[in-house]
């Protein structure tokens, strides 16, 4: 009878009671990937602004999980990041692709970017349903989120006669990559998570200094860290 209490005073608990800090640090990074999608909405123009909010959001994600660990867990973390993962790294990515990409590619640019979201979707729900230890199976929906936006800030407007179907291509192997049985490990080394860190928020300090190539290649470099993640199931199976 009392867990059956305990469970029932649970439900009724104030929503105000149960939240906690890591809780409002996981809104902001849903309320970031939020805005990025309304800044794509108002203008296409605004895709790298809105891209710069996606890096916002991973920073934001990455704090809840320190804050987290280091202060409190509320009951309402896990679903909550869960969701909040779904708007910055599934839906504003998704939506970022279509406003670059649909006058040229409509109705391919609709289904990649659609299966890119529906991925990342399962990914996360996979997460919750079967959690591996000190890893994760397929690529995490975040670090996808993030190369999408790392590509736009790189190549987009530079020049590249091939950008759109590399947008293409890399949307739908991440797509892949999200559902597929490879084992990511959690990242544990401070001096990659450290350098992966500063340079993301390199990139958004030069790009609110107004200074466009350092910000492509600041975005560059930290593609390529995130880059060498990506395929370390490959370097794994090549032993």
């Amino acid at each position: 009878m009392i867990p059956e209490i305990m469970q029932v005073d649970e439900m009724n608990e104030s929503i105000y009671r149960l939240i906690k800090l890591p809780d409002l640090v996981t809104l902001l990074n849903a309320l970031l990937g939020f805005t990025a999608v309304l800044m794509v909405v108002q203008s296409p123009s605004n895709v790298y602004h809105a891209s710069i909010l996606i890096i916002l959001a991973v920073i934001a994600d990455g704090l809840d999980g320190a804050i987290a660990r280091a202060m409190e867990y509320g009951v309402l973390g896990e679903n909550l990041d869960s969701l909040a993962d779904v708007i910055s790294f599934g839906l504003a990515p998704a939506v970022i692709a279509y406003a670059i990409l649909a006058p040229q590619y409509h109705y391919l640019v609709c289904f990649v970017s659609g299966a890119f979201l529906a991925c990342g979707i399962l990914r996360l729900a996979r997460f919750n349903a079967i959690s591996a230890k000190d890893g994760f199976v397929g690529l995490p929906i975040t670090t996808s989120g993030l190369s999408v936006a790392l590509y736009v800030l790189v190549f987009h407007n530079w020049g590249w006669q091939f950008f759109s179907h590399g947008l293409l291509a890399a949307m739908s192997i991440l797509a892949i990559l999200m559902i597929s049985r490879l084992y990511y490990p959690k990242i544990r080394n401070i001096k990659y998570l450290g350098l992966a860190a500063i340079l993301m928020i390199i990139v958004v300090l030069l790009f609110y200094l107004g200074n466009t190539a350092g910000v492509r290649a600041a975005a560059g470099a930290t593609l390529v860290v995130i880059g060498s993640y990506i395929l370390s199931p490959l370097f794994k199976m090549g032993k």
